[in-house]
C-alpha cells in the first residue's frame, strides 16, 4: 500500500503543475487531488517540496539504474529526457518556483550521467587520462544543460522540439575529435 499511496501523491502533484505554479499548490491540493487525508501526506512529506525532490530523485534513479537499451547518444538522451517532455507545464511551473534549483539538479545529474557513459564508450581503447575525460564531460555536459536550461526558460517552444536531436548530432560528431585531441600523446 505505501509503494501506491506515495505513487498517488507524486503524480497528483505533477498533474497539479499541470495547471499551476508549485508555489502555489498546497498540501490540500494534492490531498484532495488522490483522495487521501492530510495525515497520510505527512507520514510520507513534510512538504510539497520535499514531495518534489522525492519525484525527482525516483526519476534520477529509473534513468541511471534502468537497464540501458539505447545504442546511440540521440535514443539515451530521448530516454532521459521523458520527465521533462512528458510534462511540459509542469517543468515549466518548477523552473518558475521558489524550487527551481531543484529541477536543475535533476538536469545536471542526469546529463552528467549520459555523457559519462558516451563519453567513456568513445574514449574505449584510447590514451586519455582521467583529468581529460573529465574534462570533455564537462564541456558537453555544461553545453546540454545550459542549452536545456535556456529552452525551459524560453516556455520549452515547439520550434526547439528538435534540441535532442540538435545536441545529439554535435556530440556524436565531434567526440571522436575531442577524444582524439585529448588522448596521451596528441597533446
Amino acid at each position: 500500500m505505501t509503494k501506491l499511496t506515495k505513487k498517488a501523491i507524486k503524480s497528483s502533484l505533477l498533474e497539479l503543475l499541470k495547471i499551476k505554479s508549485l508555489d502555489k499548490i498546497t498540501v490540500k491540493d494534492v490531498v484532495e487531488s488522490c483522495e487521501i487525508n492530510r495525515n497520510t501526506f505527512y507520514y510520507y512529506y513534510s512538504d510539497i517540496y520535499e514531495l518534489l525532490e522525492d519525484v525527482f530523485e525516483e526519476e534520477t534513479k529509473k534513468v541511471t539504474e534502468e537497464e540501458n537499451p539505447c545504442t546511440t547518444f540521440y535514443e539515451e538522451y530521448l530516454r532521459c529526457a521523458t520527465l521533462i517532455l512528458g510534462y511540459k507545464e509542469a517543468i515549466i511551473h518548477i523552473y518558475q518556483s521558489k524550487s527551481k534549483d531543484v529541477l536543475e539538479k535533476y538536469i545536471e545529474t542526469i546529463t552528467r550521467y549520459l555523457v559519462r557513459g558516451f563519453v567513456e564508450k568513445a574514449a574505449k581503447g584510447c590514451s586519455i587520462n582521467e583529468e581529460n575525460i573529465a574534462y570533455i564531460c564537462d564541456f558537453y555536459s555544461y553545453s546540454i544543460i545550459g542549452t536545456t536550461l535556456h529552452w525551459i526558460h524560453d516556455g520549452m517552444p515547439p520550434y526547439r522540439e528538435d534540441l535532442i536531436k540538435r545536441c545529439a548530432d554535435s556530440f556524436e560528431v565531434t567526440i571522436d575529435n575531442m577524444i582524439g585531441f585529448y588522448s596521451i600523446g596528441k597533446k
